[in-house]
């Protein structure tokens, strides 16, 4: 067999800026009897270093067939060599091993490396040594050690255990055996090797399954002493309760030679004592073994787990459905929903329904929900939320047998649900350890269509007005007061919630009665008050408030002093009421029948409440149209006011309410009282009187009024001529008497 020397040349002085390399070696391998032009292999080192000032061949250093060289970098750091390990897939990047000057000997070195030279056995032991030279006037010789192949057996039995059967210290037993010879093929070593070995049973699980019952862990470590084959045995026991029968148990073997430390001497020591193992041979080594399961002859599980959740209302009424989803309406009263859950393991055509290991429902919880408790139907399901703020884990059971369905009832609180919540979605997943590959997420959606919860109130609902006085006409009147009697409501508004924001807002809808059907005025519209929205005020975009302009108070005492210096305008005389007469009839006149009244429909937007309004109405009984249409009459007025929700979004829902206001007017009769002169009169009048009686006493003094006739002319007969004439009067009487 013919062997081809390849061809290693050093470039101490390259250097690459860019990726900041400096020094270089360029393998070109020997193809036949010749080289390439382009290089094989390129190795590089750090800038500034050196590398490939030495580049030397040093013989087969660990005796696998293969030859191995040594590259110099005497300036990196205080010198290193470099050592490539030839293979069957010839030289890597990478190398083997490298040796820094300041861990050579006592150290001391500057520039280790600017000289190698190999291929020599120095010591004897049939593994060729390598000489390192510097520019310290010092050299060194680096020996190679024996390389050993170490041969291991790793048995864990028996392969397939039966938890109902391992019971007490026996359980599983493991087994390892270890021998070995060295790389250079030499019968005659007969060294003491000690070998520092590691079992671990399920290394990758957080617990194990299994545990050692000399130290009660799932992990054993100890030390073997071979100058031949050796073989030693362990045994573990079953920790309880086992929850996963159905994963398989791993074994893990790692190995390594416990290596001791040299002695100082002044000779040279044999290295023979110093072996280490082959860097190309795999350390470790795996096994596993299984659990006896129900799961048919192959002992694999294949189950076929199902779940199908509804939400409910608390009497487990499922919400209805719309396009493929379930909507709820929602409204303050609702204080909890449920959800409910139904899981089965039940055979299909083409699907076993094998036992479900370790099977787990994970349910992640709405935001808008809260959690309460759950309620499943078979006691051997738990369910617990993994933290605070965390998914609901339900473990259905280890196994969830073939066959078996479970009911599962999950309680949530509505605390979290506004009128901002749209959708409460909620994802359900199944999972096992048996094999099901269709375990995909479930996700189920509660649409909310919110309804908003209000009170709306009218203070008074029914007032009495009266109308008196005389008819005054529009061009006449200047505040308020010249129309009528005041009326006035208030209308109250009261929401459950978060405010609407961006949402959209609350109207107040009014149907006012202004006018009698002839036209007259009714009930005269002055001021909207508003509280709890933005602006004071209500401003119907028509002209409904106040129409003729009036003030809202009277005129000043000047105003009134000019007034009242005016000549009084000639009017005729106006209708008034002055004695109580029968009332004639009853008049009713309501918005909601149109009857004999004229109505105004307005709004009032209630933007930016947050739970409370107020609406103040104002107006002023028309006393003029009473006391020319209704004088005698009983009025009962009605009007309507709507409390109404304007939105853009279709599942933010309202009942409209609608509350009516009444005024019943009646007649104020006043009877017409006689004049009663004042005191200076009346005492000047009595002197008067006085002082003309005492005149006519005098005068019908003098007059003889006072003076008796005697008898015999009182009673003496005269003759009368009988004859017509004139009746005297009482003062001619009294001349002939006298």
């Amino acid at each position: 067999m013919i062997r081809w020397n390849d061809l290693l040349v050093g470039a101490p002085f390259y250097f690459d800026r860019r990726d900041e390399r400096g020094g270089a070696v360029y393998v070109y391998m020997n193809e036949n009897g010749s080289f390439r032009n382009e290089t094989s292999v390129a190795l590089f080192g750090f800038a500034g270093s050196g590398f490939g000032m030495s580049v030397a061949a040093i013989g087969d250093l660990n005796q696998d067939g293969f030859q191995d060289f040594a590259v110099g970098a005497p300036y990196d750091g205080t010198g290193k060599v470099f050592i490539w390990m030839g293979g069957p897939e010839g030289i890597t990047k990478e190398h083997s091993q490298v040796v820094e000057g300041k861990d050579v000997g006592q150290g001391g070195f500057h520039t280790f490396g600017y000289s190698i030279n190999g291929g020599m056995d120095v010591d004897h032991n049939k593994y060729p040594d390598v000489l390192v030279g510097s520019l310290d006037n010092r050299i060194a010789l680096l020996r190679a050690r024996p390389v050993v192949h170490l041969n291991k057996t790793f048995i864990v039995e028996p392969l397939l255990v039966d938890p109902s059967q391992c019971s007490g210290d026996s359980c599983v037993t493991v087994k390892v055996c270890f021998s070995y010879a060295l790389s250079n093929g030499d019968p005659d070593f007969k060294g003491n090797i000690t070998v520092r070995y590691t079992v671990e049973a399920d290394s990758a699980r957080r617990s194990s399954r299994l545990r050692f019952l000399g130290n009660r862990q799932n992990e054993l470590t100890d030390f073997l002493s071979m100058p031949s084959g050796r073989c030693r045995e362990h045994t573990l026991t079953l920790v309880e309760p086992l929850l996963d029968k159905l994963q398989p148990v791993v074994f893990s073997l790692s190995v390594s030679l416990y290596e001791q430390k040299p002695r100082a001497q002044a000779r040279l020591q044999n290295l023979d004592a110093f072996p280490i193992l082959d860097p190309k041979q795999e350390v470790v080594g795996k096994t596993e073994i299984n659990f006896l399961k129900e799961c048919g002859s192959d002992n694999r599980c294949s189950s076929n787990l199902q779940l199908e959740a509804t939400f409910t209302n608390e009497q487990e009424v499922p919400f209805p459905s719309e396009g493929g989803h379930q909507v709820m309406q929602f409204n303050s009263s609702v204080k909890n929903l449920l959800l409910l859950v139904d899981v089965t393991n039940l055979a299909a055509p083409g699907r076993l329904a094998e036992d479900a290991h370790q099977a787990e429902l994970n349910i992640t919880i709405p935001p808008a929900l809260s959690y309460v408790q759950a309620h499943p139907s078979d006691t051997g399901i738990v369910c617990g939320r993994v933290k605070d703020t965390g998914p609901l884990l339900c473990k259905l059971g280890n196994p969830f047998e073939g066959n078996q369905k479970a009911k599962i009832q999950i309680r949530f609180q509505t605390s979290g649900v506004s009128i901002y919540t749209h959708k409460i979605e909620c994802t359900l997943q199944l999972t096992t350890i048996s094999e099901q590959s269709d375990l995909d997420p479930k996700h189920i959606d509660l649409l909310v269509e919110y309804t908003l919860q209000t009170t709306f109130s009218v203070a008074p609902h029914s007032m009495n007005v009266e109308f008196s006085g005389t008819v005054m006409g529009e061009s006449a009147m200047k505040t308020f007061q010249d129309i009528g009697s005041p009326v006035e409501y208030t209308f109250m508004v009261n929401m459950e919630g978060v405010p609407l924001g961006t949402l959209g807002n609350l109207v107040l809808e009014f149907l006012w009665p202004y006018e009698v059907a002839s036209g007259k005025w009714l009930l005269y519209l002055t001021e909207i008050l508003t509280n709890g929205v933005s602006g004071s005020h209500c401003i119907p975009p028509e002209d409904y408030v106040n129409p003729l302009k009036l003030n809202a108070s009277a005129p000043s005492a000047r105003r009134r002093r000019e007034l009242e210096g005016m000549e009084p305008e000639q009017t005729e005389p106006q209708a008034t009421i002055t004695l109580r007469t029968p009332q004639k009839k009853n008049v009713l006149l309501d918005c909601a029948l149109g009857a004999n009244v004229n109505c105004k429909r307005f709004s009032c937007p209630l933007l930016n409440m947050n739970n409370s309004a107020t609406v103040k109405v104002r107006g002023r009984l028309w006393n003029g149209t009473m006391l020319e249409d209704y004088k005698d009459d009983h009025i009962t007025v009605k009007g309507l006011a709507s409390l109404k929700l304007v939105t853009s979004r279709p599942a933010l829902k309202m009942e409209t309410v609608t509350r009516e206001f009444v005024v019943n007017i009646d007649p104020k009769f006043t009877e017409q009282q006689q004049y009663q002169a004042p005191l200076w009169i009346i005492i000047v009048s009595a002197l008067g009187g006085v002082l003309l009686l005492g005149f006519i006493i005098l005068l019908l003094w003098k007059c003889g009024f006072f003076q008796r006739a005697n008898r015999r002319e009182m009673y003496e007969a005269k003759a009368q001529t009988a004859q017509m004439k004139i009746q005297p009067s009482e003062n001619q009487k009294l001349e002939e008497e006298f």
